[in-house]
């Protein structure tokens, strides 16, 4: 029966569909402007805001790594959508940063919201809001979880405490469970890094991202050594 004489029509399909996702769009762009007033430039800084796969330096040690990155940077949509993951392990100064910072500049371009947070930083900055401020715990626990794609940057170089360790569990097992993508650097072997963030979360890296090992020279060292030997400043200690 009409109410009031008045037939209510169904909406049209593709008005739904409209509307949906102008709803999408808008809670999309709500939550890159969160994560814009958390972490600002993504938390890319200075040095890795131009970064990109075509300005990498290839080097010997590095060209899995590089491969890798490249293969996830060109389907960063599907990866996302997926929750894939990416693990770059190896000495220090052979790329691993650059590449993933690659990534995240790739994922902005695509509109994105992305985050590459270096871990001992990260945790610095969570332990400063138990001192009160305009930022709480919970507002970059929620933004690390939101975030379409999270980059933790030299994990395992943070002092091991009763502390860290279940505060890194908790960021990798929320992006676990609600399969968001998540990215990874360390200077640390396997087994080193198992023992600085704990075999759960170990656990869970493994099953949701790809493992890829780099090698060779720190690149840092041998571009110290490049400008000693033009400057003629005398020789390179090791």
């Amino acid at each position: 029966m009409p109410l009031f004489g008045c037939r209510v029509l169904p909406a049209c399909p593709c008005r739904e569909a409209a509307f949906e996702q102008a709803a999408a769009e808008r809670r999309q762009q709500e939550c890159k402007d969160r994560l814009a007033r958390l972490f600002a430039n993504a938390g890319l800084g200075s040095r890795y805001r131009h970064c990109t796969l075509d300005n990498f330096q290839p080097r010997p040690g590095a060209s899995g790594a590089y491969s890798a990155a490249r293969a996830y940077g060109e389907q960063i949509g599907e990866n996302i959508a997926a929750g894939r993951g990416l693990l770059l392990f190896g000495p220090l100064g052979t790329g691993k940063s650059h590449l993933v910072a690659a990534v995240v500049n790739a994922a902005v371009d695509r509109g994105f919201a992305a985050i590459m947070e270096r871990v001992p930083k990260l945790l610095l900055t969570l332990r400063a809001t138990y001192n009160g401020g305009a930022v709480t715990e919970q507002q970059l626990m929620r933004g690390m979880t939101d975030a379409d794609l999270l980059v933790l940057d030299d994990a395992g170089s943070e002092k091991w405490t009763e502390w860290t360790e279940p505060t890194l569990y908790t960021i990798i097992d929320e992006r676990y469970t609600q399969q968001k993508a998540l990215l990874i650097t360390s200077n640390l072997n396997l087994a080193e890094l198992q023992q600085k963030i704990g075999p759960r979360a170990m656990d869970r890296i493994v099953d949701m991202c790809a493992i890829v090992e780099t090698s060779g020279p720190s690149y840092r060292r041998e571009r110290a050594k490049k400008r000693l030997a033009k400057a003629g400043a005398g020789k390179w200690v090791k």
